[in-house]
C-alpha cells in the first residue's frame, strides 16, 4: 500500500501566509487512486479512491461525483458522493443531499440531510460527556405502586389476572372467589 501526503499546489495557496486561507487540495473526477492518503488542511475528492484516508486536523469533502471504498479518519467529513467504509470524524460528519454511506460511523456530531442515505451503525464520541440520568428512583416508584385493582367508573376494580391467561390468582388471593 502506498502513502501519498497531500498538500496544496496552486500559486495562491503557496502563499498561504499572505491570504490566510486554508490549504486546499482537489482531486478531480478523473482521478483514480489506490492506497493510503494523508492530508492536512482540506481535501476535496471528486474521483475514485480505494484504501484509507487519514488526517489529524483536516476536513475531507467527498464530492457528488466521488466513489470512495475506504476507511476514513479525519477531524471533519462532508459527504456528497458515495462512501463504502467506516468513518471516524472526530468533530463532525455531514451527509449532504445525494450522499450514500454504507459503513459504521463514529463522530462528535452527525448531520444527515433529507435525501442522504446512511446504512450502518452510528456512535457518538460525545457519549462520555453526556450525564446519564439516574432512573433508580423512577423504578423504585414503579415497584412500590400498589397491586390493588384500579377502580372503574362503577367503583369496582378490574382484576387483570382474570384477563390474562395463565395469570389467574391463587385461591385466597384478592380477586379470586
Amino acid at each position: 500500500m502506498s502513502f501519498l501526503p497531500m498538500s496544496t499546489s496552486t500559486d495562491a495557496q503557496k502563499n498561504e501566509g499572505e491570504n490566510h486561507g486554508p490549504k486546499v487540495t482537489v482531486l478531480t473526477r478523473d482521478t483514480e487512486f489506490r492506497g493510503t492518503v494523508g492530508f492536512t488542511g482540506e481535501l476535496q475528492l471528486n474521483g475514485r479512491l480505494e484504501g484509507e484516508i487519514l488526517s489529524e486536523d483536516g476536513t475531507l469533502i467527498i464530492g457528488d461525483t466521488a466513489l470512495v471504498k475506504a476507511d476514513i479518519r479525519a477531524k471533519r467529513v462532508i459527504v456528497r458522493g458515495q462512501v463504502f467504509g467506516n468513518i471516524l470524524a472526530r468533530e463532525r460528519l455531514e451527509l449532504v443531499g445525494s450522499a450514500r454511506v454504507v459503513g459504521d460511523v463514529q463522530t462528535g456530531a452527525l448531520a444527515i440531510e433529507q435525501g442522504a442515505v446512511f446504512i450502518g451503525k452510528s456512535e457518538s464520541l460525545q457519549a462520555d460527556k453526556v450525564e446519564k440520568p439516574d432512573l433508580s428512583s423512577f423504578f423504585k416508584m414503579l415497584t412500590s405502586v400498589s397491586r390493588e385493582p384500579a377502580p372503574t367508573k362503577a367503583g369496582k376494580g378490574i382484576d387483570a389476572t382474570r384477563l390474562i391467561p395463565g395469570m389467574e390468582a391463587k385461591s385466597g388471593e384478592k380477586g379470586n372467589p
